[in-house]
């Protein structure tokens, strides 16, 4: 459960590389019984970034409101693959609510500087954004590109609704035709009907009665060819 005390303060704004000098510091060092102020600045903690260091400890729950280590505190005195396993984990609890509102491999850094001015501190979201995502990234916790709009979320394209005719509309052409599908050979009649609409008629200027004959029986063939192609059987017209 998010402890909800967290709210009252800032969220960490502490700048990465102070963090990181602190948490590399304590790998060699036995766990202290207090953190303090005279602590981090033993451990070479700048004077400027003691408050704000100080205020981040608490946040990611590594000391308690006194100060005192916790076992999140403990968890990341190690090296390696169990340190990054360790600080995900920290992340994860003390960044709680953010995850729950936003999915941060998506949301770009705005969506993620707007969620730390509404609910923290609108005059130290920028840092607070900067931190973040330097965590997400040594704890391997995957985040939007840097300047990366959200990711389109793709969905299902919806089906095209078929434009309805208006019964005022419908012709007798049209309700046969959706009432009785046209058949294969109705369908290559039509095809036909089309193509020797477009086969020229013979041109029987200037020519003598050969010659048109010759012209006539060429565009025969040609229909015919069609009609091969098409494969449509002529039927016999029976008396």
């Amino acid at each position: 459960m998010v402890n909800k005390s967290k709210n009252k303060r800032k969220a960490a704004y502490v700048s990465a590389a102070a963090l990181s000098q602190f948490l590399d510091h304590i790998r060699y060092v036995s766990t202290p019984k207090k953190v303090d102020a005279g602590l981090l600045r033993d451990y070479g903690v700048s004077e400027g970034n003691v408050f704000s260091l100080m205020s981040a400890l608490k946040f990611l729950g590594l000391v308690d409101n006194e100060g005192k280590p916790t076992p999140a505190f403990s968890s990341l005195q190690v090296m390696g693959e169990e340190f990054v396993s360790n600080l995900r984990e920290v992340v994860n609890t003390a960044y709680a609510d953010l995850f729950t509102r936003l999915d941060v491999s998506r949301d770009s850094r705005e969506h993620i500087r707007n969620f730390f001015s509404r609910n923290y501190s609108p005059s130290q979201s920028d840092k607070a954004t900067v931190l973040f995502l330097d965590l997400c990234k040594e704890a391997g916790i995957p985040v939007a590109a840097e300047g990366e709009p959200r990711a389109v979320r793709v969905s299902t394209p919806r089906p095209v609704k078929k434009q309805r005719v208006p019964p005022e509309q419908v012709t007798p052409a049209i309700k046969e035709e959706a009432e009785t599908p046209l058949t294969d050979d109705e369908l290559r009649r039509i095809y036909l009907k089309k193509l020797v609409d477009q086969v020229s008629s013979p041109d029987t200027a200037g020519k003598d009665a050969e010659a048109i004959k010759a012209e006539a029986e060429l565009r025969k063939a040609e229909l015919d060819r069609i009609e091969q192609l098409l494969g449509i059987t002529k039927k016999e017209n029976k008396g």
